[in-house]
């Protein structure tokens, strides 16, 4: 099992005919008729655990509708379990919409790891106009959608301790670019976790930004700001409350991932909240960096917890979109000991669809809040850039 792998032993795909196939589109359009990106999102999570599993266990001979019983069978097996540590980055880089319906194609493989760990890139791709059926269609035929990365680990299924994962053959020079984007992001990643303002305070230019913010907040005279009305932080949050089910559960008894994606995201909470505070819908852009705290149990009481923390006019970002920065903190209640703890939070960055801005502008009271709207800030910030490169086709 520990053999090296090349990285084209993981990788795995799966179509999503939503043109093709009328009825199963139904299951995907949401009420103001465009996607439930939620169920997408799922789809990726849930891709991310096949692609691994396949790098980490045997060759499976089972068909891809009976992929699942085939891991779950082989995993026990071999004694380990797989788990998404974190969804580092998803970004939407087309567009879907009602009058844009297209096949989906979804794909991924490894391209890092590490001991224990490895990372995983997924991509959801639309067919172009004119292009020939799924299943017969070449690579020239599929317009990137889509592009995600997740950082998986593998535990020992008895004691829960780190187990070995096989480690990675990088031969060609396109495999060596993906390994040293791998260890690139890896290395960011550690770097982006030591300045964050959880520890350490903000910049000088952070804190005189926020200085010059709260002085206009605070003149009681002014309620607007650019033209825009202000709302406080406090007043865009909502929330909701959802037992767990067994249905829900994944290979190992416990919420899949993929499920609380959906329940944030535009099935839920993130496009309500995003709805609300623009008068609008608004389009999913990018899911910034998840990290998987805790798992959820079934039984458990999930409680959501959604805010905007940060907004852009349409002049601030270099896709000439006004930006609506939306967290949304996951927290699983005990129903026996009414233990809560924090097990999530997602950040989701949507975006208008026309060029005007959004008419109002969210603003912190407290401390608190100001050191999540400059997270929010950095953020956006860091969401530009990753999209600027994705574009440049670096």
């Amino acid at each position: 099992m520990f053999r090296p792998r090349h990285m084209s032993e993981s990788y795995t795909s799966f179509d999503l005919p939503l043109k093709s196939d009328p009825e199963l589109l139904e299951r995907y359009v949401n009420a103001m008729g465009g996607f439930r990106m939620g169920k997408l999102l799922e789809h990726m999570d849930s891709l991310a655990g096949a692609v691994s599993y396949r790098h980490v266990l045997p060759p499976l001979e089972a068909a891809p509708s009976d992929a699942s019983k085939a891991f779950h069978s082989a995993s026990a097996r071999a004694g380990l379990f797989l788990a998404t540590a974190s969804a580092d980055r998803l970004d939407m880089l087309g567009r879907m919409n009602r009058d844009n319906v297209r096949d989906l194609k979804f794909s991924g493989f490894v391209t890092w790891t590490g001991n224990s760990s490895m990372e995983v890139v997924v991509k959801m791709q639309g067919a172009r106009a004119g292009a020939a059926p799924t299943g017969s269609s070449s690579e020239e035929d599929w317009e990137t959608l889509m592009l995600g990365r997740f950082a998986m680990v593998c535990r020992n299924a008895k004691t829960l301790k780190a187990r070995k994962v096989p480690p990675l053959l990088v031969e060609s020079e396109e495999e060596k670019m993906l390994w040293d984007l791998g260890e690139d992001y890896q290395r960011r990643r550690k770097a982006t976790s030591k300045i964050s303002l959880d520890k350490v305070p903000p910049s000088f230019l952070e804190a005189a930004q926020l200085h010059d913010l709260m002085l206009q907040v605070n003149d009681h005279s002014i309620d607007k700001i650019e033209g825009e009305h202000i709302v406080e932080m406090k007043d865009t949050e909502i929330s909701s409350v959802q037992l767990m089910f067994p249905q829900d559960r994944n290979l190992h008894g416990k919420v899949f991932g993929g499920i609380l994606m959906r329940l944030v995201s535009f099935h839920e909470l993130c496009f309500t909240n995003a709805a609300l505070f623009a008068s609008k819908p608004m389009r999913f852009q990018s899911l910034d960096q998840i990290t998987f705290l805790l798992p959820v149990p079934i039984g458990a009481v999930l409680h959501l917890t959604s805010k905007v923390v940060k907004t852009t006019r349409p002049n601030q970002g270099r896709d000439g979109e006004a930006k609506a920065h939306i967290q949304v903190k996951a927290e699983v209640e005990e129903v026996e000991t009414g233990l809560r703890r924090e097990t999530n939070t997602f950040y989701f960055t949507m975006a208008k669809d026309d060029s005007e801005p959004i008419g109002r502008t969210v603003v912190p009271r407290t401390y608190n809040e100001a050191m999540t709207y400059l997270e929010g800030e950095r953020r956006l910030a860091h969401g530009s850039e990753t999209r600027r490169l994705y574009s440049s086709g670096k």
